[in-house]
């Protein structure tokens, strides 16, 4: 199916890039933590930043000083919606020798959060993504093999029902379903085709459907939709 194929590339394409990017992050993070100072600060101020789709993020805003005796400001990199920290309040700060400016907090939120975030959401995409790929080169490769050997048989046609499993942009397609009996091991099928994104039913003017069976392996299959009218 050809959307789930742009699906399936999609979230893997999607994905890849936020796992580079994480990992990028996080290169970042140990150049940046393998040279870094520390020194003690303290809490001054709360930057409020306003959200798009209301409320907003409070982020500590913190002031140090260099041995050298230049006083630094900086604003924490994460927030929350409530402040995390009050006025006065002394943290550990890690900062760049050679550009003071270039500091954070010395807390698991500020180093880790947004390169554990990065990283996690594009690995559960790479997976999803790469996942349906597999699935669609598998599926392809079994309607290779029924087109060659496969075995066409008559299946009683059930019914239409509506796949919850599987929506795009709100809305869910429907499957043919129909029942076959194994000749030989007199064992029963259930078969449903490929997604219809529209009600066929009113479109199956017939009691039986052809289904191209793996008589070896019933569950490899296909059922034949061909009949139906092309999505408008």
């Amino acid at each position: 199916m050809k959307i789930l194929w742009i699906f399936g590339a999609i979230f893997f394409v999607v994905g890849m890039g936020m796992l580079t990017g994480g990992i990028s992050l996080w290169r970042s993070h140990s150049d940046f933590m393998a040279h870094a100072l520390s020194a003690e600060g303290v809490v001054t101020d709360q930057a409020y930043r306003r959200s798009t789709k209301g409320g907003g993020t409070y982020s500590p805003v913190v002031e140090f000083n260099t041995p050298d005796g230049k006083i630094v400001h900086m604003t924490g990199a994460t927030g929350s919606g409530t402040p995390s920290y009050v006025r006065g309040e002394r943290v550990r700060v890690l900062y760049d020798g050679a550009n003071p400016e270039h500091a954070q907090i010395d807390s698991f939120m500020e180093s880790w959060f947004g390169i554990l975030i990065l990283g996690g959401m594009g690995l559960v995409f790479a997976l999803v993504g790469g996942g349906i790929l597999r699935s669609q080169v598998r599926q392809r490769k079994v309607r290779g093999w029924l087109a060659q050997n496969g075995m066409r048989v008559q299946a009683n046609f059930e019914g239409v029902v509506v796949d919850t499993s599987l929506s795009v942009n709100g809305r869910n397609p429907w499957r043919l379903t129909c029942q076959w009996q194994h000749p030989l091991t007199k064992k029963v099928y259930l078969f449903r085709s490929d997604p219809v994104w529209f009600d066929p039913g009113q479109f199956v003017e017939r009691q039986q459907l052809d289904v191209v069976v793996n008589m070896d392996d019933p569950r490899q299959y296909q059922v034949d939709s061909s009949f139906l009218p092309a999505a408008g």
